[in-house]
């Protein structure tokens, strides 16, 4: 991670082998969930086993098959290494997800749904924990919640709200990226683009967007 998210999150690395939230910013350009699930591909993508040229399949569940893999290719991802699935609701989506994650076999396992209770966020978080694989769960609208709506999930060890935002000069995608609760971390916020498809770091950070106060507390923690 660059250092103005390491800041930010416990360790200063995105822990691995736990349970990682991420949802959309509210507004129809990102209702469709496109914008959650690039930023998810790029940060699949940088994983420490993605970035040794092989390893273990990765699983992305969805309830609705409109994941298009080859444009994954500019992010970064590997499309070859993917293993679709389709649940009939969340509820199917959750389990599949759980048993991925506690079966061992991928590298790392990716659900999209709406409501994810804290019963289920709990199961889901100890099956990672279980064999050390990393879940990233993606809030889908407007077949899911809107950004903010539902449970609060506090088994997840961090929660991302993800924007849209125009692509810079070289065309590179950019988000508006909100680190809205990390476990032993600090909030923040930052406008980021991918960075170059060989970069270590999943992103660069072309601005920081914090209010003054969260910055200073950060620094202080530093």
């Amino acid at each position: 991670m660059p250092p103005a998210l390491a800041a930010c999150l416990p360790g200063g690395v995105l822990p691995l082998g736990v349970l990682h939230e991420m949802e959309p910013e509210a507004g129809a350009e990102v209702q469709h969930g496109a914008v959650v699930a690039g930023f998810a591909a790029r940060l699949l993508a940088r994983l420490p086993d993605s970035q040794q040229g092989g390893g273990k399949p990765w699983l992305w569940l969805a309830g609705r098959g409109d994941l298009y893999p080859p444009g994954l290719l500019a992010l970064g991802l590997d499309p070859g290494r993917l293993v679709l699935a389709c649940g009939r609701d969340d509820a199917a989506v959750l389990a599949a997800m759980e048993a991925g994650l506690r079966g061992g076999g991928f590298g790392a396992v990716v659900g999209e749904a709406g409501r994810l209770t804290r019963l289920a966020a709990r199961r889901l978080q100890l099956a990672c924990l279980r064999h050390g694989t990393t879940g990233l769960l993606l809030h889908r609208w407007p077949y899911g919640r809107p950004a903010g709506a539902g449970d609060e999930t506090p088994s997840a060890v961090t929660r991302w709200r993800i924007g849209v935002a125009p692509s810079g000069e070289g065309g590179a995608p950019r988000w508006r990226l909100a680190l809205l609760h990390a476990r032993g971390g600090v909030p923040g916020e930052w406008l980021v683009e991918a960075g170059e498809r060989d970069a270590t770091d999943p992103v660069r950070v072309v601005a920081e967007l914090a209010d003054p106060a969260a910055a200073a507390q950060r620094r202080r923690l530093g």
